[in-house]
């Protein structure tokens, strides 16, 4: 696996779970889902490079 899905799926399970920690602590939970749809957005950003350069130039 390369590093864009690596950091999707953490920042997917840290956003899950700061939704689900939201519901008891709410401050904890709150950074937690915010740390998680950061990095979520980050890996788009290394996806999206590493498709990009995969493609062959014209």
């Amino acid at each position: 696996m390369n590093k864009g899905f690596i950091l999707f799926f953490i920042g997917l399970i840290m956003f899950m779970s700061g939704i689900y920690l939201s519901t008891i602590w709410t401050a904890f939970g709150m950074l937690i889902g915010i740390g998680g749809g950061f990095l979520t957005g980050t890996s788009t950003f290394f996806i999206n490079n590493e498709a990009s350069s995969k493609k062959e130039p014209k």
